[in-house]
């Protein structure tokens, strides 16, 4: 407590607030929103619409249950709602979206006490468990474009067939422009980067654990492509496939589940980017960005007891 100060008034106030913060990360969602119902129309529509109206449903009800106050008006439930349904193929039943905000909203924040306190990101929890209970719907896509001789995603291909058949198939351009099947939310590198972009110029996301984590993706991949083994793919597929974006800037950044400290930041990004990596190449799961946040996040309270003398 010696490190304390207290002063008069009158005090300022930063004009920051939870609700203000969630408005903002919302928006930095829209652009990859407005591309999925583009690409996808009524069935993005119907999955944005039931997951973020779940959401704010299961939110009330918890609340309403555990007799505490009823917060649907700070936004995160409608923030959350949106982001999970960029995890969801626009397939995916409306009883399945429902299925998932449950888990979402109660293991994911209800079951900590409320948004805050929970130790991992709700949307990745419940993703990994729609994954494990619902395998077939969770990768039953819409293929975007005609010409396409695959109906698996860059990543799925990557995994089951090797590297020369993903360009085979795709072309960066079309990967990174969203020109493929896959989740609504990460088939457009563009639309996440403008988002990421304007979460860190409204500084509502430090830059550390998105750059680090994208740092990470990029070297380590690059070390085994540099060494010979082309079979592993190159740095450029790996940013720009398999949702690389989406974990950097709306996941890794979850502001509950993400480290607090400069160093703890840089630390899980590197982690994370590297752990995506090692999950891709060698481990069972195909989407191994979205494993890596959440299996980083176990270990973000000693991230945030590194201590280094320099400042970041």
């Amino acid at each position: 407590m010696s490190n304390l100060i207290v002063s008069p008034l009158p005090h300022l106030h930063s004009g920051n607030s939870l609700k203000s913060i969630m408005i903002d990360h919302a928006i930095a969602l829209i652009p990859a929103l407005l591309f999925a119902l583009y690409l996808f129309k009524l069935s993005a529509l119907k999955i944005i619409f039931i997951s973020v109206v779940s959401t704010i449903g299961w939110e009330a009800l918890f609340q309403a249950i555990t007799k505490r106050e009823l917060r649907i008006n700070d936004f995160t439930s409608v923030y959350y709602g949106l982001l999970f349904s960029m995890l969801l193929p626009p397939t995916l039943p409306w009883w399945i979206v429902i299925i998932g905000t449950f888990f979402m909203v109660l293991l994911g924040k209800e079951i900590y006490g409320g948004y805050g306190t929970n130790p991992f990101n709700g949307a990745l929890i419940s993703w990994v468990i729609l994954k494990i209970s619902f395998p077939d719907y969770m990768i039953k896509w819409i293929i975007p474009i005609k010409n396409i001789e695959t109906k698996l995603s860059p990543m799925q291909v990557f995994k089951t067939q090797g590297i020369d058949f993903v360009h085979n198939y795709y072309t960066y351009k079309q990967m990174f422009f969203g020109q493929i099947p896959g989740f609504m939310g990460q088939i457009s590198g563009i639309c996440l980067v403008m988002g990421g972009i304007y979460l860190i110029i409204r500084r509502r996301v430090n830059w550390r654990i998105p750059i680090s984590y994208l740092i990470g993706v990029f070297l380590f991949s690059g070390i085994f492509w540099a060494i010979g083994s082309t079979s592993f793919g190159d740095p450029i597929f790996h940013m720009i496939a398999g949702g690389t974006f989406l974990a950097a800037f709306f996941l890794a950044t979850d502001i509950p589940s993400s480290p607090v400290t400069p160093q703890g930041m840089i630390l899980f990004g590197l982690l994370a980017g590297m752990l995506t990596i090692i999950i891709r190449l060698w481990g069972t799961w195909t989407f191994g960005a979205y494993y890596s946040i959440l299996i980083t996040s176990l270990i973000t309270p000693f991230l945030d007891k590194v201590k280094q003398s320099s400042t970041l």
